[in-house]
């Protein structure tokens, strides 16, 4: 019984250095899976940084607006880093807004998704024109696109170049709906970001005015 006794006291030692492992072990694989989700992301970003071949600066989303009616966020980079109003701000799955206030470290930048949000756009496969329009959440709306247009849920929307806010042929999502069914001359199209922008963490800000590229 003394044996057996002192045979339990180690096994309940054994078990409570075994359980500090396995927390040892599970902080590591969740720190090591946040290393390779943050170099994806970096990854991304640098190939497109390649792709626009502009002077560009990287930012980390560091708050969101928490207005109901504004969609917004905040990043760590400001007019001490050359960043100012207007400039257009992407992330590796398409444009995410622009730059509406600055400040000496960090600026504001108005997502495509709030409702004050407005930028000319068109249909990749058909070059079909219109006004992509934040409607909150995480969608917008390809709005004044006539009924007969041809338009259909996939298609990709991109920034036309036209009116100088955004790079042409940046993606600004897809069509997730469309509804010629309407009172009036446009049909209905919503848009869906290429990604979640209530998940931002690293963008970049384009810092030129000289946006008319073609696509």
């Amino acid at each position: 019984l003394w044996f057996g006794y002192f045979y339990l006291v180690g096994v309940r030692e054994e078990n409570i250095e075994l359980k500090r492992q396995l927390q040892e072990y599970n902080q590591k694989a969740v720190r090591y899976q946040e290393a390779l989700l943050l170099a994806r992301r970096l990854e991304a970003l640098l190939d497109l940084k390649k792709q626009l071949a502009l002077p560009v600066t990287g930012a980390r989303v560091v708050a969101y607006d928490p207005s109901q009616w504004s969609r917004c966020v905040i990043v760590d980079t400001g007019k001490s880093e050359g960043v100012t109003l207007g400039l257009p701000v992407l992330s590796g799955e398409g444009i995410v807004g622009r730059v509406v206030e600055t400040y000496p470290h960090y600026a504001k930048v108005m997502l495509i998704v709030d409702r004050n949000s407005g930028a000319d756009a068109m249909v990749q496969r058909t070059r079909v024109r219109g006004i992509l329009q934040g409607k909150g959440g995480n969608r917008c709306a390809l709005e004044y696109v006539p009924k007969n247009a041809d338009v259909e849920i996939g298609d990709l929307v991109l920034a036309s170049g036209l009116g100088g806010i955004y790079p042409a042929g940046q993606a600004f999502g897809r069509v997730t709906h469309v509804d010629r069914k309407t009172h009036g001359p446009f049909q209905e199209i919503m848009v869906t970001p290429g990604g979640d922008l209530s998940a931002l963490e690293e963008v970049l800000i384009i810092q030129t005015s000289d946006l008319a590229l073609t696509p």
